[in-house]
């Protein structure tokens, strides 16, 4: 929809600066928030670098924990993209620590949409909000209908944040009128833009690193980050995509197959990378005994399987392959390494 404008929140983040370039290429106009106006010009010189016309993209300093700024922000806006939410480098011990920003943010942005008679609304969550907590269950495959036992001891903080934020954006998109869909990724990799890595990709930095010789055998649903943006600006517009979750994956890696991507992309790496797994035996011990581990491990040995047929048949949803992913996530990383 060449000329409308999208509010992209968490404008300067690692999937949010994919989705600004995306909207800018497809001719919107972005009006991106940053917590600081030095943040902000940086991802605008970023985007110029990258091609895109700036001409068409402003900056918005707002807040997750504060109501100030939002009300402006989405003012004169046709589309809400809200991306912004915390996600650690480390897991918080108070397993609320996260509902502030998270849940509460997003709830200043969902009302801020509404007010300023936004069209949709389009939420990054993630499959941390649809496939945790479920341990008991031995339950394998997930859908859009799953959510995640925020009850459960065996749940993260970022998990429990994602969880309640999507339930509380849904329950006010509702009461306000407001049309939204989500987006729920697995972890996201793929070419960085920027100097920042962010956490979402520091996985595949440490194993570059050396710094994981041994992992447990666990593996995660991994998506590139392009797709992840495709799919959200689709959600954008597409008529069947309002009131809808939208798991996106390309697949399970365990630690070693990324390790093995890695090596293939970067040569130099091949000594760095894991070269041996945890035995099952002690990582179930670990996660029996450690709450924290518990909290970020699944089961060893097991593939959860994400159903992405509404995201393949309403978004167009065609994702690369996870390991190109991977490769391409340490193809950019490779200056910070050698």
């Amino acid at each position: 929809m060449a000329g409308e404008r999208v509010l992209l929140t968490g404008a300067s983040g690692f999937i949010a600066r994919h989705i600004a370039l995306l909207l800018l290429a497809e001719g919107y106009r972005v009006r991106g928030t940053v917590r600081s106006r030095d943040k902000g010009e940086r991802l605008e010189k970023l985007l110029g670098a990258a091609g895109a016309a700036t001409d068409r993209f402003e900056l918005a300093e707002a807040d997750l924990t504060r109501d100030a700024g939002w009300d402006a922000a989405a003012k004169g806006c046709d589309f809400v993209c809200h991306t912004a939410s915390p996600l650690p480098v480390r897991q918080p011990k108070e397993r609320n620590a996260l509902l502030p920003a998270a849940r509460d943010g997003t709830v200043r942005v969902v009302r801020a949409a509404a007010k300023a008679g936004a069209r949709r609304l389009v939420l990054t969550s993630s499959v941390a909000a649809v496939a945790y907590g479920h341990a008991g269950e031995r339950k394998e495959s997930f859908c859009d209908s799953d959510w995640s036992n925020v009850d459960s001891p065996e749940i993260s903080a970022y998990a429990i944040s994602k969880t309640l934020a999507e339930q509380a954006a849904w329950e006010v998109a509702k009461g306000e009128g407001l049309a939204m869909a989500t987006i729920n990724p697995s972890v996201v990799a793929g070419p960085l833009l920027g100097e920042d890595p962010g956490a979402s990709v520091r996985l595949v930095l440490m194993m570059m690193r050396g710094k994981l010789p041994v992992v447990p055998n666990v593996s995660f649903g991994v998506v590139d980050v392009r797709d992840v943006a495709r799919a959200h600006v689709a959600a954008l517009t597409a008529e069947a995509a309002a009131g809808r979750r939208f798991l996106v994956t390309a697949g399970p890696l365990t630690l070693m197959e990324m390790g093995q991507a890695i090596a293939e992309a970067v040569p130099e790496c091949r000594g760095k990378v894991p070269r041996h797994v945890v035995p099952d035996v002690v990582t179930r011990l670990a996660r029996r005994m450690i709450p924290s581990v518990r909290a970020v491990l699944p089961e060893p040995g097991r593939r959860s399987i994400f159903v992405t047929d509404p995201a393949r048949r309403i978004l167009g949803f065609d994702p690369a392959d996870p390991r190109q992913a991977i490769a391409e996530t340490a193809l950019s990383l490779q200056g910070r390494v050698f």
